[in-house]
This record gives structure tokens, C-alpha cells and sequence, in this order.
């Protein structure tokens, strides 16, 4: 068994309408509620964060599946919606649909993809962290597009 600690610390100063700062190993950014939620909106909020975590998740994961499977994407471009929920004073992610465009420009290899692209994506899905960590809280749906590039 492999295990990783993975660590990130917030400052944060005042009441609910304050900018916190959100530091880990790499990422650096202001941080606060919303503004479509009644906060300040400055930086990203953790709302953002989860979306973006589940949704660059999938794209490597997504990634690394179609590798194995000998198919080299030009690109992978991933939209992600969060789709959240206040319910009995509570706020709740319930689902977040992922719309990868996976592009490729050689006609034999579109052809195996629409052939496989269900078996890949749940792959993808079970190697993701990510979405192991929100199975069971969070519906996860996929709706794949492949497109043909020059």
C-alpha cells in the first residue's frame, strides 16, 4: 500500500466576509465565499476548488487511460459543472458532470475510440482519486465528445 500526506494551510483573519489566503506545495491563492453566495468573491472559493479538483482528476486520469490504451489525444479540453444544493440549512455538492472534448486527428484511431470510450471513462473513474473520495456523496456523470482535428 502506497500512502501520501498531502498538506495545505488557509489563513484567514475577520468573520465570514474576509479573504483567507490558501497555501499547499505548489498552489498559492486568495480564497473566500462567493459572491453569487453573499461573500466578497475575491480568489477562488472551495466550492471552485472541489469542481477543479474532481475535474483535473479525471482529465489525467482520462489521460493515462487512453495512453494505455495506445491512443494519443492531440488534447484533452475538460469542462466540469458542480452542481450544488442548500437543503435543510445545509449546503451540499450533489453532482458534478465532467464534458471532456477528447481530440485526435487520425481517423483509425476515432474509430477505436468511439468503440471503447465508455470502457475508458470508467476506468478513468476508478483510477481518480478524486471521484473515489466523492463516490457514495457526489454523483459523478461523464459525457465524452470526440472530436476530429487537422
Amino acid at each position: 500500500m502506497i500512502q501520501h500526506t498531502f498538506t495545505t494551510t488557509v489563513s484567514w483573519q475577520g468573520g465570514r466576509n474576509e479573504v483567507g489566503h490558501l497555501n499547499g506545495d505548489i498552489l498559492e491563492h486568495d480564497v473566500s465565499i462567493p459572491s453569487s453566495l453573499g461573500g466578497t468573491g475575491k480568489g477562488t472559493n472551495p466550492d471552485e476548488l472541489l469542481v477543479a479538483a474532481a475535474s483535473s482528476c479525471m482529465t489525467i486520469s482520462l489521460a493515462a487511460a487512453l495512453e494505455r490504451a495506445h491512443l494519443t489525444p492531440t488534447k484533452i479540453e475538460m469542462q466540469s459543472d458542480g452542481h450544488a444544493v442548500f437543503d435543510q440549512q445545509q449546503f451540499q455538492m450533489k453532482k458534478i458532470t465532467h464534458y471532456p472534448k477528447i481530440f485526435l486527428s487520425n481517423e483509425q484511431d476515432i474509430k477505436k475510440l468511439e468503440r471503447r470510450i465508455t470502457h475508458l471513462i470508467n476506468i478513468a473513474d476508478k483510477n481518480c482519486m478524486v471521484s473515489n473520495s466523492l463516490k457514495g456523496n457526489v454523483q459523478i456523470d461523464v459525457i465524452p465528445q470526440i472530436v476530429h482535428c487537422s
